[in-house]
């Protein structure tokens, strides 16, 4: 299976909108082929019918949570709260996880008037829902606070807390190597669709370029971006090959980030 031949079959078949219902899959998302292809992408996954089928014991998602699930904003939630030692009881921990569900539910970035917990990404809220209304699998990579990142997906995906995958760095092996080791003990298979965050996550990169017919999606940050087929490349220095089929840009592809702000007006593009 062939992303690329897929996302040209995307890009012919979404031009105009389906009509209302399809519309309404991912209300908060700008009406532009971006959109139209990912939900073809993951409807065709699902489809039996379809070349790029896969099977639902196979449909596995892998996603960052920091930066991409919800706004660097939050970082500043991390380490609020003090962990509880090492060698405290089951006790101390229940008390630290109630201590953070506190911090992000009743505080928040001074100025914004919203708490921690607002500040996940609404349109990857409605992505997450989609694709588990496709029975995919849905694991969260987490590389700050643990403790934050599980109740983050907790209150606003609908996540168990087992779905975090805690990334420590260890002091012998590349970035790479330490996020292929973690995905593998957790789940024992590589994703089939992988959701990063910034174009220098070359370890996320070179981990869902492994497999063939794997969904690459960026949140990109901080630049325009837009949808790119598996052959071309998507960041400075990447392999052939390995670059990403589509290119997320919040100030292009979304109409709101958060829930809490109403949305942009916007029509339909027929380039982005």
């Amino acid at each position: 299976m062939q992303w690329s031949s897929l996302f040209l079959y995307s890009a012919v078949s979404v031009l105009q909108p389906t009509g209302g219902e399809r519309d309404n899959i991912l209300p908060s998302w700008s009406s532009t082929n971006v959109r139209h292809g990912l939900v073809e992408s993951i409807e065709r996954m699902a489809n039996a019918g379809s070349p790029e089928f896969v099977k639902v014991d196979e449909r596995v998602a892998v996603v960052v949570g920091d930066g991409a699930l919800w706004s660097e904003a939050l970082s500043g939630a991390d380490n609020k709260v003090l962990s509880p030692d090492t060698d405290g009881g089951l006790s101390n921990f229940a008390d630290y996880s109630e201590q953070v569900r506190a911090l992000l539910s009743l505080s928040g970035p001074s100025a914004s008037g919203a708490t921690y917990r607002e500040f996940a990404y609404e349109p990857l809220k409605e992505l997450v829902a989609f694709l588990k209304a496709h029975q995919f699998q849905i694991w969260v990579l987490s590389f700050g606070d643990h403790e934050v990142d599980r109740t983050m997906v907790e209150l606003n995906y609908g996540l168990e807390r087992f779905r975090v995958i805690e990334v420590i760095h260890r002091d012998n092996a590349a970035p790479s190597t330490d996020l292929a080791r973690s995905i593998w003990e957790r789940i024992g298979t590589e994703p089939k669709v992988f959701l990063g965050h910034t174009q220098d996550d070359l370890g996320l990169l070179k981990l869902a370029g492994k497999a063939d017919g794997v969904l690459k999606i960026q949140i990109a940050a901080g630049h325009h971006a837009s949808a790119r087929s598996s052959d071309a490349s998507s960041y400075e220095g990447a392999a052939p090959g390995s670059s990403w089929n589509f290119v997320i840009s919040p100030e292009e592809h979304w109409l709101r980030r958060f829930s809490w702000q109403a949305p942009a007006v916007s029509g339909f593009r027929n380039n982005q």
